[in-house]
Formats: structure tokens, C-alpha cells, sequence
């Protein structure tokens, strides 16, 4: 199967031991006498994957963070929500929650780079290559720190209550550090692809440093590491061919998978299909697409829905980008004949939200029969009309709480993409790699191809792709953060569909993708207060840019470590 039984009991077998990375168990080995043999040392790597797993309601973190973007919304009150609305504080338990998590991992992997020189009787390359493991875990933990908070300290040895009190680091210096890791990591690590081993390869550390490289604006370091990858397409690395195939059970082994998180029934489970999923299929719609997303995806021609003549108000759906309906449960209602549109047969039954629909189709019947339509009826169905697609898997229909399919944490397309920004970034879009690069994704999802060379309509175009192929995946908030335009998208409302009808004309797309409805004269309900014939206001955001582009450090954190300062806006 997975080879994943062994891989999460040793991971709980190892935390189980009363964090003995911090103090002296007396019922498990002693941190002076640990990796002393191979045994220990697998169990003390493994032990480095655990906050790989940290999670927002059982599903792994960095998925939720899409709803802290314009892409989606949280319905649950909570501290997630108000991180989303601007409207939390330095005692928020989801950011002090990463903060902790990625420290007690990087603690975890300092441990182990510290004290390998212990382990005795095994062989030099397992040596290697758990050190390498290691180095690409910490520097995973690191960059995923510096991008929400900036400045934190950067810890490399194991610490002691005389050396506890450790002060923020510049960002420049750990970025330097997650460099230095990757690249460790990534000259040991192999090349051979097998995503359900959980475990990195060479093209894993460098796409991930790839990333953290763009995020920081490090433009020859992207077009480095990205081109490294490159260059194994074809072997261990490639687009799958089918794109919705990548968020399957039966994709999990795909190539274009670079490392994915790795879920087991009965070890490790997952209830992505109850937090994404509509409620005829037994989910709770906990987090949805914003409409302005949907909204955002071009028609098949290539064109934004306000300039492309294949766009028809009345039947939204049609004619646009596939990837709209791969990446998000669409109402019935918006094709002409949803029969034969898959994209609207969502968990098994008929996809509808418009409130006068109060029966619908359930397939998992054999004929197909009519029933209940509680994505309409519900009062807690999709506030804003449609739902997430990718992960929700017909396969845990009926046990809504029990998904064992692995989440993907970085994948070949996602390098495409970086190797093309960071190209036009640096000056450099008349090179036709960025072209190819771009128009191999697009050709996947069988959209023209670009052929612009202007490097601002270049750069935008490559900002839109990254949105409609990434979108669910956990990228959109780093995007609108470094590229700046977070106080734009996240200053006003996310909005949901009209409940009994759609606009009768689009709304006016900027060179973002940004939907404007006001600009086209399409009613809002917190306008006209008529949710039937006006767009749904489901959330207001607020974004100060003088605050919010970096997270508070922990509030308990700097009660503990008197020497960390706090972020500018934040007390």
C-alpha cells in the first residue's frame, strides 16, 4: 500500500514519548544515550514528519489558508474566521499554533543534526541520508515561519533554559539558512518519484526552495532551482495528464506529485469530504469558494468573462476554462443541460443552490431518485453557492470523517509556474522557456496558448494562471501578500451567488482577475438588502496594509522569550 502502517506508528510511537527532545523521560531513552543505533534513529526522523500534520479541524493547515484569501471563505467562528475579517490579535490560536508547530519540528530536527554523530553501527549512506531528510524538514518548518511573521528567531542547536531566551532573526539570514538546508538536502536525497513513500527527493528540496525563493523575491535562486526540476521531466518528474486526476485515490503515485502528505485509514485520517462537501452528500460546506473566484476563471477562448463573446450571463458556467469546474462544485442551473456536464454532479447527486430547488438527483441510487435538495434547503448548505472540488472524493461518501487520500504539498506544475514568474521578474520574458512553461499547464486544461511578450501583461497573465491552477491548494494568501495587493481583495465583502438567479451581466474583471460587480452595476445585498436578486454578502473583510502582511508573534511566546519583539501594528 502506501508503506505508510509502519511510517505513522513510528511517528506516534514517537510522540508518545513525552517530548523527549525537551526534557529526560523516565520511561523511554534518554535524550544523552538516543540514536545510538539505527532503530532509533529512523524513529527520531520519523518523529521530524509529525507537524507535517498540523491541522485546522483534522486537515493539514496550510489548505485552511485559502481561506484567510479573496479564493474562500471560513464559515465557523472562529479564530480562523477573524484572522480572514482583520479582526484578530496577537492571542489568536491558529497563528500561535503554526508558530509552535513548526518550532517543535524544527527543535525536533536540530536534535537530530546535533547529535548524529552518536549513532554508531550503520551505514554511512542512511546516515546521509536521514540527515537529509531532516535538513529538508527544517528548512519546510522555517520558510512557512518567515513568510507569516518576518524576523524569527533562528534556532540551530537544541536549547537549554540558560540559552532560551533567543531574540528574531533577520528574515535575510534564515531565508539564507532554508537555502543552505534545501540544498544539502536535495545533493543527498534521490531522484526516484514514489509521492505515497512520504518521503523527499532531490526535486522536492529544490522546488520547495523554488518557492520560498519567489515568495522572497530571490529571482536567479527561483529560476535555479526551478530549471533543476525541469530538467528530470519526462523521467521522475511531469504533468499528469488528466488534472483532476492529481486529487484522487487513483492519482496519488502521479509524477506530478513533488511531496504530499500521506493520510492511512485506521492510522491517520482526514474529514476534508465533511469540511468541503455539500450537504446532500453529508458535508457541512465549513469552507467554500468565494464567487468572486469562480467569477475570476476566463472563458475557453482565453478572454475574462467581461470582454469574451462565448460568456452568457444566463448560463455562467459555459464555455469557460475547465478548471473552473475541477477546482469547484458548480449549480446545475448555470449549463444547458447539466446532464451532461460533470461538473455539476457533486458527492454523487445533482448540484444545485438555488433556493426554489428543493429536489434534486441522487446517483448513488440505481435509477437515480428524487429527493430532498439540501444544498438548498439547509440553512448551513454553501452561504456562498458553490463548494471546493478538489480532495472531495465520492469514495468517502458514508463515512464523511474517515479521507485517507494524501494532500499535496508542492507540485511540477506549481514549478512551471515559479520558473515563469521569476523569468519576467528578472527581466527575462522574451526567453521562450517562460511561454513553453505557461503554455504547457494551459494546454493540459485545453486553453489557448499566450503569446504575449510586454512583461506587465505577462506577469499578470502568469498571476491569473497561478490562481485558477493552484486555487484550494493552500497558495492564494502568500500570492496576494507579496504581490501586494492583499489591502485591495481583502477590503470588502466575499460574496455568494443570488439565491434564485445570476447577474445578468459580468461583473468587470481587472488585469488580477479581480471581479468588480459595483464597477457593472450589479447589486450587492448589503446595497439593496434582496439576497434573491443581488450578489450574497457573505463576509466583510478588512485588511490594514500597515499590519496585516505579517502575522503578531504569539502573545504567550513573548511572555516566555522576553527577548522577541512585535510586529508593527501589533501589540
Amino acid at each position: 500500500m502506501k508503506k505508510l502502517i509502519t511510517y505513522i506508528l513510528c511517528v506516534l510511537l514517537f510522540a508518545s514519548c513525552n517530548d523527549f527532545l525537551d526534557k529526560t523521560p523516565l520511561d523511554s531513552p534518554s535524550d544523552k544515550t538516543f540514536l545510538a543505533n539505527e532503530t532509533e534513529l529512523q524513529m527520531a526522523v520519523t518523529g521530524c514528519y509529525t507537524p507535517l500534520w498540523t491541522d485546522l479541524e483534522g486537515m493539514p493547515f496550510f489548505l485552511a489558508l485559502e481561506e484567510l484569501s479573496d479564493n474562500g471563505w471560513e464559515r465557523n467562528t472562529s479564530d480562523l474566521q477573524k484572522l480572514s475579517q482583520g479582526a484578530n490579535d496577537a492571542k489568536s490560536t491558529f497563528v500561535e499554533n503554526i508558530w509552535r508547530t513548526c518550532y517543535s519540528g524544527i527543535a525536533r530536527c536540530n536534535y537530530i543534526i546535533n547529535n548524529i554523530s552518536k549513532v554508531t553501527g550503520v551505514s554511512e549512506p542512511i546516515v546521509r541520508q536521514a540527515k537529509a531528510e531532516v535538513q529538508f524538514l527544517r528548512a519546510y518548518y522555517y520558510a512557512y515561519l518567515i513568510d507569516f511573521f518576518g524576523d524569527v528567531p533562528l534556532i540551530l542547536e537544541t536549547l537549554t533554559l540558560d540559552n532560551a531566551e533567543i531574540p528574531r532573526t533577520a528574515k535575510a539570514d534564515v531565508l539564507a539558512q532554508v537555502f543552505k538546508d534545501y540544498d544539502e538536502a536535495a545533493a543527498v536525497l534521490g531522484t526516484k518519484n514514489k509521492p505515497t513513500s512520504g518521503r523527499p527527493t532531490k526535486q522536492a528540496a529544490l522546488a520547495l526552495k523554488a518557492r520560498i525563493a519567489l515568495y522572497n523575491e530571490k529571482w536567479d535562486v527561483a529560476i535555479a532551482a526551478a530549471s533543476e526540476v525541469m530538467k528530470l521531466e519526462g523521467t521522475d518528474v511531469d504533468l499528469d495528464p488528466d488534472f483532476r486526476n492529481l486529487f484522487t485515490y487513483e492519482g496519488q503515485d502521479s509524477k506530478e506529485t513533488l511531496f504530499s502528505i500521506q493520510f492511512l485509514f485506521g492510522q491517520k485520517v482526514h474529514p476534508i469530504f465533511r469540511l468541503f462537501g455539500g450537504r446532500n452528500g453529508g458535508g457541512h460546506a465549513n469552507k467554500v469558494p468565494s464567487y468572486q473566484l469562480a467569477d475570476s476563471y476566463p472563458c475557453i477562448d482565453g478572454l475574462p468573462i467581461d470582454k469574451s463573446p462565448l460568456y452568457d450571463p444566463a448560463k455562467p458556467w459555459e464555455n469557460r476554462d475547465p478548471r473552473m469546474a475541477w477546482t469547484l462544485a458548480l449549480p446545475s442551473s448555470g449549463y444547458a443541460d447539466w446532464t451532461k456536464e460533470p461538473g455539476c454532479i457533486f458527492q454523487g447527486f445533482q448540484f444545485e443552490t438555488h433556493r426554489d430547488s428543493v429536489k434534486c438527483y441522487n446517483y448513488h441510487t440505481t435509477p437515480a431518485s428524487y429527493v430532498d435538495n439540501q444544498d438548498a434547503l439547509n440553512a448551513y448548505a454553501s452561504f456562498s453557492g458553490i463548494n471546493w472540488r478538489k480532495y472531495v472524493n465520492d469514495k468517502n461518501y458514508g463515512d464523511v470523517n474517515n479521507c485517507d487520500n494524501n494532500i499535496i504539498v508542492i507540485r511540477y506544475a506549481e514549478v512551471l509556474l515559479i520558473f515563469a514568474e521569476a523569468k519576467v521578474k528578472a527581466g527575462q520574458q522574451a526567453d521562450a522557456s517562460v511561454l513553453a512553461a505557461l503554455n504547457k499547464i494551459r494546454a493540459r486544461a485545453g486553453m489557448p496558448d499566450i503569446s504575449l511578450t510586454d512583461p506587465n501583461e505577462l506577469f499578470y497573465a502568469i498571476a491569473r494562471e497561478r490562481r485558477h491552477e493552484l486555487s484550494g491548494e493552500g497558495q492564494r494568501l502568500s500570492d496576494i501578500r507579496r504581490w501586494r495587493i492583499a489591502e485591495k481583495v481583502m477590503n470588502g465583502y466575499l460574496l455568494g451567488r443570488m439565491q434564485k438567479s445570476y447577474p445578468t451581466k459580468a461583473p468587470v474583471i481587472d488585469a488580477w482577475g479581480t471581479p468588480d460587480y459595483a464597477a457593472a452595476g450589479i447589486p450587492i445585498a448589503s446595497d439593496v438588502n434582496d439576497p434573491n436578486t443581488s450578489m450574497r454578502t457573505v463576509d466583510l473583510r478588512t485588511f490594514k496594509a500597515g499590519k496585516d502582511y505579517l502575522w503578531p508573534i504569539p502573545y504567550m511566546e513573548r511572555q516566555t522569550n522576553t527577548a522577541l519583539t512585535q510586529n508593527p501594528g501589533w501589540e
